[in-house]
């Protein structure tokens, strides 16, 4: 089995909405980081200071065919094309640790039942 990691960005007040879909589409485990964004073309406050908008980022490890399936429902339902939608990507991985029998059987079931 193949595995990725799906990596979603998104605004802070969307997260939730971005968890509820990650778990629908199949995501079965889901770690939540916090950060800061800033653009290049930021704008300036009047004293001077950047605004800095509240990112969520979403990562999970799946399999490989699962992922696509994920970032085709992101894609779809969290509007990442608009300005400041968010971003969304995937990266396959060599080698993976970690996951157990019951977190593999539930990877098989998810892909063959969604072909």
């Amino acid at each position: 089995m193949k595995f990725s990691a799906v990596v979603l960005i998104v605004p802070e007040e969307d997260e939730d909405r971005a968890v509820e879909l990650l778990k629908q589409a199949g995501a079965t485990g889901i770690t939540i980081l916090k950060g800061k964004g800033l653009r290049h073309n930021e704008r300036k406050t009047f004293l001077g200071l950047g605004l800095e908008r509240k990112e969520s980022l979403l990562l999970c490890v799946t399999e490989q065919q699962l992922a696509m399936r994920i970032l085709r429902a992101v894609k779809l339902q969290m509007k990442l094309d608009l300005p400041g939608g968010g971003l969304a990507f995937s990266l396959a991985l060599g080698s993976v640790v970690g996951i157990g029998v019951e977190q593999m059987k539930l990877f098989r079931r998810e892909v063959e039942g969604g072909m």
